[in-house]
């Protein structure tokens, strides 16, 4: 009977010295982490706001391979969530895009396992001068009692800063090797500045998905051809093309326009077709090799916007100089990207 006696004073003493220190010890914790970047605000940006991108560089990526995750909505938007299930360090949560505009991004993170918690986090993005910013990673939470005790005994913000200290580093390796990379296209890739002669072309346009553009232009190209064949007063002057109004790589899907230039000694009707004209000042690039590469040359067109702050129209044109059917080596396809200088 004393046994239980001093048992249960032992206990009592436990719950008391347990509640005192839940009490005591805080229950925000704050933590803050920043990481100065050589590349432009654009180009961080992307890496911090989309999950695809952030989970390259993100410290918990790593501590578990065979990790489960999915994300749900639109990668980017405001309300997105990503989530994720692996071993005992990774845990279970979610986190999802609270916000979202080019200083500052927020993130509500929901744990699951292994406790039930939440937390807000957040990355301000501050561009220092131009091509340079710096990145501030911010988290704060709040430690329900007793789980705060643990803080007494474990210093969670030096922890989870170290974590943030980890992923930062990785975060600018990662943007500034991209940023290289791009500038190595850039150069690798010989841009002219023409004048491009006025040129009437016969044209459909329509907003297509990035998975049916081979299709459409299949389909397109060849019924232009013949309609400019089969009219005695038109005479076709140039090679297949495709002229591009916009590219959403969002909902993969771009406005674009099969056309053929011709020349014609009258008006004609050409029924559902559209005539449209190019001319003026443009960006040139004759690029050699598969169609499949072609966003690297205009990859270096945008680079070379960019670094001369150059407006452009929303008009690019891509003349198709090679036939595939005629030229089995494909590094002898010759493609000509014209980018039109806004005047």
């Amino acid at each position: 009977m004393k046994v239980l006696k001093i048992i249960g004073v032992i206990l009592l003493v436990i719950i008391v010295v347990v509640a005192i220190l839940a009490f005591v010890a805080p229950t925000q914790m704050k933590t803050e982490r920043s990481v100065k970047i050589d590349a432009p605000k654009e180009l961080v940006y992307d890496y911090l706001l989309y999950f695809e991108k952030s989970n390259q560089w993100s410290p918990w990526m790593k501590l578990d391979t065979n990790m489960e995750t999915r994300i749900e909505g639109e990668d980017g938007a405001v309300g997105t969530s990503f989530h994720w299930e692996g071993n005992e360090q990774a845990g279970k949560g979610k986190q999802e895009i609270i916000s979202a505009d080019e200083d500052l991004i927020e993130h509500k993170i929901t744990f699951v396992e292994p406790f039930e918690s939440t937390a807000d986090t957040y990355f301000k993005i501050e561009e220092e001068e131009e091509g340079n910013v710096e990145v501030s990673w911010g988290f704060e939470s709040e430690m329900t009692r007793p789980l705060n005790i643990m803080g007494l005994f474990f210093n969670m913000e030096e922890a989870i800063g170290k974590d943030y200290e980890k992923g930062l580093e990785s975060l600018k390796e990662l943007v500034e090797k991209a940023k290289q990379e791009a500038a190595e296209k850039a150069t690798s890739y010989q841009i002219e500045t023409v004048n491009f002669e006025e040129t009437n072309y016969l044209t459909f346009r329509d907003r297509i998905a990035f998975a049916d553009m081979q299709k459409f232009y299949s389909e397109n190209l060849g019924a232009i051809f013949q309609m400019l064949s089969n009219n005695p007063s038109t005479e076709v002057a140039g090679a297949a093309s495709g002229i591009y109004y916009d590219w959403d790589e969002e909902n993969m899907e771009a406005e674009l326009a099969a056309a053929v230039p011709f020349t014609s000694t009258e008006e004609g009707d050409f029924d559902k077709y559209t005539v449209v004209t190019l001319s003026g000042n443009a960006l040139k690039i004759a690029y050699f090799g598969d169609y499949e590469k072609l966003g690297d040359a205009h990859e270096a067109i945008h680079q070379h916007l960019e670094e001369n702050n150059l407006p452009m129209s929303n008009t690019v044109l891509e003349e198709y100089i090679t036939d595939p059917s005629q030229e089995p080596d494909t590094s002898k396809w010759l493609t000509n990207i014209y980018y039109f200088i806004e005047e």
